[in-house]
């Protein structure tokens, strides 16, 4: 009875600990981006966007925008403040974008350090990297909606339904951090008035140092991760003939039995449903010819990817990741780095289509 009695008045202390904030009082900062400071600015400043939105009685969202400059990114926040009636809260931040200027030049981890060092952020906020100015594209109205949401449900959705591996704060961490990984971050530029995803960010360290076209984020992602999707792969067997498969699932599998002769194979494994064929009629052998052609596709495709890993040397598939997982005793970063770029890496596909749907 008087652990009840002793439980029910913690409950109650604890209770009356929690900082409340009431919606109409304070500014919610959905998304924020970091750039370099403009020309006439002092060197050593980092230039920080945020948007708040604002719900307004008449159902209208209206998104306000703080542009400051300063060097550390919380003195930037206290200069959101001094310009603003109410205060800034970070709870619902969804996204944190930095400008591919600052990602090569100066690199994000001070910055992406004070976002995790921040209890109110969640593992969880989308990190992307911009090609375009960070104040042009905050700045712009996508309509009556949120821009922190609308961006971040952009990044949600290619994640989870088309090829955009998945790259939060945590993930970003984890692949900062971990021996035998490099980061990567989506790449998304204003076009017109809407984002649009431009391809992949690679990292060396915290320092963008190359980047993947859009086009060949499928070919990345069956390298990278187990997935599937709705999205949809053409392959050309012709000038006037391709088959667009859809309904796609794949995995990857690491076969490590000769890693300590420094060859490694990647093997994946593609299957797929033809919804699209502009040919004629669609026999078992052309069947076959699609799904070799395919393969050969994307194997040329990744083995150009893997080779300029090499030359970059950095290991965004995790690969060092994996020969430490069965490496018996200590595990030297240092000694792999030296052994990833003439490491004999091989890239072998396996495509397999299970039906050709309506047009069989």
């Amino acid at each position: 009875m008087t652990r009840q009695v002793l439980f029910i008045v913690c409950m109650f202390l604890l209770t009356g600990c929690v900082q409340k904030s009431i919606l109409d009082d304070i500014q919610m900062v959905t998304i924020i981006g970091y750039d370099l400071p403009d020309a006439n600015e002092e060197e050593g400043q980092t230039k920080g966007i945020a948007v708040a939105p604002q719900y307004e009685a008449d159902g209208r969202i209206e998104n306000n925008v703080f542009v400051q400059t300063a060097e550390l990114s919380k003195e930037i926040r206290s200069q959101y403040n001094s310009e603003s009636p109410k205060p800034f809260v970070s709870g619902k931040l969804q996204v944190a974008l930095f400008s591919q200027d600052i990602a090569e030049t100066e690199g994000i981890m001070e910055l992406v350090d004070t976002l995790q060092r921040d209890p109110s952020i969640g593992s969880r906020v989308f990190l992307g990297i911009s090609g375009t100015d960070m104040e042009t594209l905050l700045s712009t109205n996508f309509g009556n909606v949120d821009t922190g949401t609308y961006i971040h449900d952009t990044l949600s959705h290619n994640s989870r339904h088309g090829m955009l591996p998945e790259t939060n704060l945590h993930d970003f961490l984890y692949n900062y951090y971990s021996k035998g990984n490099d980061p990567f971050l989506p790449l998304v530029a204003l076009d017109e008035d809407k984002v649009r995803i431009t391809g992949i960010a690679l990292f060396r360290g915290d320092k963008m140092v190359d980047s993947i076209n859009a086009k060949d984020l499928f070919t990345f992602k069956v390298l990278h991760q187990k997935f599937s999707s709705n999205d949809s792969f053409t392959v050309r067997l012709g000038e006037d003939e391709h088959a667009a498969i859809y309904n796609i699932a794949s995995k990857r599998n690491l076969n490590l039995k000769k890693v300590s002769r420094n060859k490694v194979v990647l093997q994946g494994k593609v299957l797929g449903v033809i919804k699209e064929y502009s040919g004629g009629k669609l026999t078992p052998a052309k069947l076959k010819s699609i799904e070799k052609t395919m393969e050969k596709d994307i194997e040329k495709k990744g083995m150009d990817m893997i080779n300029n890993f090499q030359e970059l040397n950095i290991d965004p598939l995790g690969i060092g990741s994996a020969v430490r997982s069965v490496t018996r005793g200590e595990f030297h970063e240092e000694d792999w780095k030296k052994r990833y770029p003439d490491m004999d890496i091989t890239f072998e596909m396996d495509v397999t289509i299970t039906e050709s749907g309506v047009i069989e």
